[in-house]
């Protein structure tokens, strides 16, 4: 039973963010607007803590950012 909240400065969790059904999950691009990637907190998706969500963010952050260097390397009109 819930009976009271902290601040937003004490939250474990936050919930939003870039629904997942619009990314392509290999790649992190928008399936929307091509050129735009998502990583870390600005996708919607929860996580435990204890470097669960740190986790997250440098494995989504690797992969977006390799993905968006692949497109300017084959030359692709993507960014």
């Amino acid at each position: 039973k819930v009976t009271g909240y902290q601040s937003f400065e004490q939250a474990q969790v936050c919930s939003g963010g870039v629904d997942t059904t619009q990314v392509n999950a290999r790649t992190l691009e928008s399936t929307r607007n091509s050129g735009l990637y998502f990583a870390g907190e600005l996708l919607d998706i929860d996580g435990k803590c204890g470097g669960y969500n740190l986790q997250w963010a440098w494995s989504t952050g690797i992969l977006a950012g390799r993905s968006a260097a692949k497109i300017i390397r084959e030359g692709g009109d993507s960014l």
